[in-house]
């Protein structure tokens, strides 16, 4: 079962469990479509692509997800622990290795992580009153926890592929990322491969500490 983080009355902080992970891809998929499709059509192949996606990357991996008061996903982020030989979905989409990545820094970075599946159900989150009055702090929540996996090590990094609108969003929130490669069109967005360290986020996460539930995932998991 999904373990409660922390409840904050109008909405709550969870911790996705493996049983509920097909409840993650159909959030992710349905809020792209909305968003970059205007359609409400979620492709079966798709969808079985992202569950197995999530599936075989679960045991490394961190799955947040903000739900309002009728227990519905609002909101979703997921933090993956690079093993040094998994293939990640910038390697997969970008054709950017990322062992080339760690091979040009001047330093062998701690750990290597994958910042993956934000979305935010902007309709939902417009339609219920008490959300929307807190649409910002739900964004920097999901940051928050999402990167604090990155600052926890000065040496870490961070990839990731983001839609250009929220790349440039993450800019004004001081969170300043490097385009490593071109970008591409992807569910009718354009995404942007992205490459940040633990400096870069240190501000963010340091500003936003209070909203981050930190822990040992294993102590959680078998509690």
């Amino acid at each position: 079962m999904d373990i409660l983080l922390d409840d904050f009355q109008d909405y709550s902080l969870w911790l996705v469990s493996k049983d509920h992970l097909a409840e993650v891809s159909r959030f992710i998929l349905r809020v792209n479509h909305q968003v970059h499709l205007n359609s409400n059509i979620i492709n079966y192949s798709d969808l079985i692509k992202t569950r197995k996606l999530d599936l075989d990357s679960f045991s490394s991996s961190y799955f947040y997800a903000i739900k309002n008061k009728k227990h519905e996903i609002v909101g979703t982020i997921k933090a993956q622990k690079w093993d040094g030989s998994c293939k990640l979905p910038i390697e997969e989409d970008f054709d950017i290795k990322v062992d080339d990545i760690v091979s040009e820094l001047s330093y062998k970075p701690h750990e290597v992580w994958h910042i993956g599946r934000f979305a935010i159900d902007q309709q939902k989150i417009k339609d219920d009153p008490l959300l929307k009055k807190n649409r910002i702090v739900i964004l920097k929540m999901l940051m928050a926890n999402a990167l604090q996996h990155i600052y926890a090590d000065r040496t870490n990094i961070l990839i990731a592929e983001c839609d250009r609108k929220l790349f440039e969003k993450l800019q004004l929130m001081e969170i300043y990322s490097s385009q490593i490669g071109n970008s591409k069109s992807y569910l009718g967005s354009e995404t942007v491969p992205m490459f940040n360290t633990a400096i870069g986020v240190k501000k963010f996460v340091e500003q936003n500490i209070s909203l981050c539930y930190s822990y040992m995932k294993q102590d959680l998991y078998s509690a």
